[in-house]
């Protein structure tokens, strides 16, 4: 299995397992009873971002036409594999396309589809000033009568096609397709199917819809069709996905750790043929040794979440890494997460200082695990004088003062008292 597009898709995997100059390791050193560390293994670009919102811009009377376009943008994402988009997908009114990318860029759309033409070097100029937006134009001037020649592999909007009827629009498109509404290729519908094959792409390998579109245009076929006409052609969704999918996307990776247990936790946002982990640790990031597998979900595309415990560990450095598994037999590493682990061996309490004391003292105890105690001060015929905890403490050693300002000279007592201790020790007040 090979990790594909390291520079644009949000890799999780090392190339090198052996070698921890692509391996950041994340340390913590574990004193209280529990730490987590969330180790995010994801470099987000800033263009990088799901498709969530899309906007389809129509005129004023052709709503029914518009909700086409919009059903064709979901026949287009689903084209692949049946996924379904979950995101917001709404009809605007604008009276140009500059109207609808000024409106789409203030509402946060990714993706405006526009259902009608009007492709031309001044709207491609006016997209410049909204790179957060994607427009996909039809080419419908049929007969010639509007031509725009735009520079396809440099042009900002999408300019699409419905097949073999693009040859006489005027226009060069980008991209073409069938039109999946009716049987008479219009364009408008291939836009919005379009537009789905590129929306999907990009939620698919984690992406820009940008980023998408560039990866699209190295996997399509003009289908014989004119250059003059048609700059890509017919997008070919099955072999990006093949080709620049990542196998195994993972989102992160965390490590807990309560006395001597560790958990690790990690999720994925895909899997394709994903046989499993196999959990590896390490006490030097030298030698690696096998302590367990977790089974994965095969081909998923939705969020799948992973455990694992670590039992019985002692005081000291360890470092944990996944070696994911495909069905074949192939395999890569996750990065390293470390911490590192300082046990408390048993539970105790010092002899309070300076003793003897006038009128403050501090009083120092460890507990070896997290539970409820009280810290409580006698007089010499055994009643109470004072209450210095009473509550849950974490593992660790704690201090606490013991102010006697209100108390005479004498002889006093102080007792831990908890689940696992019952300690008492005595200390001189001396005013």
């Amino acid at each position: 299995m090979k990790i594909k597009a390291k520079n644009r898709a949000l890799n999780f995997y090392t190339k090198s397992a052996g070698s921890n100059r692509y391996n950041p390791i994340v340390s913590v050193f574990i004193k209280s009873t529990v730490i987590l560390v969330l180790f995010s293994l994801f470099t987000t670009t800033a263009n990088s971002q799901q498709v969530t919102k899309v906007l389809v811009s129509g005129l004023s009377g052709y709503t029914t036409h518009d909700t086409y376009v919009e059903n064709a943008f979901l026949i287009g994402y689903a084209s692949y594999d049946g996924t379904q988009f979950t995101g917001q997908i709404d009809l605007h009114v604008d009276d140009s396309p500059n109207d609808a990318l000024n409106y789409a860029d203030q509402n946060n759309y990714q993706i405006a589809i526009r259902s009608y033409t009007g492709i031309s070097n001044q709207v491609d100029d006016t997209a410049k000033n909204h790179p957060n937006v994607l427009l996909f134009m039809p080419a419908g001037s049929n007969g010639f009568y509007y031509v725009c020649n735009l520079d396809i592999p440099n042009a900002t909007i999408v300019a699409t096609g419905a097949g073999s009827d693009t040859l006489v629009t005027g226009y060069k498109v980008e991209f073409i397709s069938i039109d999946p509404i009716t049987s008479y290729n219009e364009s408008s519908f291939s836009n919005g199917y379009i537009a789905g094959q590129i929306a999907y792409l990009a939620n698919k390998l984690n992406i820009s819809p940008q980023e998408a579109r560039m990866i699209a245009r190295n996997y399509s076929s003009t289908n014989n069709q004119s250059p003059d006409y048609v700059q890509y052609g017919e997008i070919n969704t099955q072999q990006v996905v093949e080709n620049e999918a990542l196998p195994v996307q993972l989102t992160n990776f965390t490590v807990s750790a309560e006395q001597n247990t560790v958990v690790l936790k990690w999720a994925t946002s895909t899997e394709v043929n994903n046989y499993g982990f196999n959990i590896e640790r390490s006490t030097d990031n030298q030698v690696w040794g096998n302590i367990g597998f977790v089974t994965g979900a095969g081909n998923s595309n939705s969020t799948k979440e992973y455990s694992f415990i670590d039992n019985n560990l002692r005081s000291g450095n360890y470092s944990y890494r996944l070696k994911q598994v495909d069905n074949d037999g192939s395999f890569n590493y996750s990065n390293v997460i470390s911490v590192k682990i300082n046990l408390i061996a048993s539970t105790g309490m010092g002899q309070n200082y300076p003793n003897p004391f006038n009128p403050t003292t501090t009083i120092q105890f460890t507990m070896a695990k997290k539970e409820n105690v009280r810290l409580v001060v006698y007089n010499m015929i055994g009643q109470q004088v004072a209450e210095l905890v009473n509550r849950e403490v974490d593992v660790g050693t704690h201090s606490v003062k013991f102010n006697a300002a209100n108390l005479s000279s004498g002889i006093y007592f102080y007792t831990l008292a908890g689940n696992s201790v019952n300690i008492t020790k005595k200390m001189i007040l001396l005013k």
